[in-house]
């Protein structure tokens, strides 16, 4: 079932210095990998995993930090990795997912009325994002195996999860813990989903100018890497491999970063699922939408409260 409401929304445009500084980064960018795919499309291909797997850095907001202050801050050791985890309320627990390059601020505006509905809430900054240490890789790389795993690490120890709200890249990292072996919970949204990450890499290959031969190299590379094959981050597969909870997939349709297609296609390949559709929110202004915020905190309590 597809529902729809629009906002009004407040269109941010960059400075006209800004954006030049953007497109020369963008050109001097563009020029180091048609340089690195002339001398070896091995090197083009390492250059491209670099840019692919650096986590961009973003800092909470002060509401956000305002709510994090109010949690139960304890660290978790992932694979040598610091991960910073925060909880609130008890009770079943839900686990709150921030995107890739997000922090666990980002999925503040979920807490209090998650709490209120008898919930315990889990939220944490992923390997290389936030106030977590950075990943085995160093610096900000990570990948989603990485937080797929730190999602496994944060979660022992408080049964099983009853709700999973994960935004953006975070739903693929969530989708790929499940596959793996988390406990599927009963009640899942995904908030502007990543849906299939393999199809990303072909657009990213052409906005770098990295030719054919470095795309290749690059994908086998990955793979190899990671140990999985491009299809196990596919979001839209899930329900292929093994029994999936209820779901609410939330998307709006003038989202920049991922289209609303991906969203859709989550919804369409997962029985029973329920799509809501907005505008003018974007791709992060959904996460501070009240209408929003209802529709998920009421589906992810419904059980809780007895309704459906």
């Amino acid at each position: 079932m597809d529902s729809v409401h629009n906002k009004n929304s407040t269109v941010v445009r960059k400075s006209p210095r800004r954006r030049a500084d953007a497109d020369w980064r963008l050109a001097a960018m563009r020029a180091c990998m048609r340089m690195a795919g002339w001398v070896s499309p091995a090197l083009a291909a390492r250059l491209m995993a670099r840019l692919w797997f650096t986590a961009p850095q973003t800092r909470p907001k002060p509401a956000a930090l305002a709510r994090l202050e109010t949690g139960q801050r304890h660290d978790v050791d992932v694979d040598g990795s610091r991960v910073a985890v925060w909880s609130w309320g008890n009770g079943p627990a839900v686990l709150l997912m921030h995107g890739w390059g997000g922090n666990a601020g980002q999925m503040h505006a979920f807490v209090a009325p998650l709490c209120a509905a008898g919930l315990r809430v889990l939220a944490f900054d992923a390997p290389a994002h936030g106030s977590s240490g950075p990943s085995h890789w160093g610096g900000r790389r990570v990948s989603f195996v990485e937080i797929a795993a730190a999602i496994g690490k944060v979660t022992a120890g408080v049964g099983p999860l009853v709700g999973l709200v994960a935004h953006s890249g975070g739903c693929t990292a969530a989708t790929l813990a499940l596959r793996e072996g988390l406990g599927m919970p009963a009640r899942l949204a995904f908030i502007a989903p990543f849906a299939r990450p393999q199809e990303a890499i072909a657009p990213f290959a052409r906005a770098l100018g990295a030719d054919a031969r470095a795309l290749a190299r690059f994908e086998a590379d990955v793979q190899q890497r990671l140990g999985r094959r491009w299809p196990a981050f596919d979001v839209t597969g899930l329900p292929q491999v093994k029994p999936v909870g209820r779901l609410l997939v939330v998307h709006d349709r003038d989202d920049r970063e991922v289209a609303h297609a991906e969203g859709a296609a989550i919804a369409a390949s997962w029985p029973g699922a329920r799509l809501h559709t907005t505008q003018g929110l974007g791709h992060r202004r959904l996460l501070e939408d009240p209408e929003v915020i209802n529709q998920v905190v009421a589906f992810i309590a419904a059980d809780e409260r007895g309704t459906v």
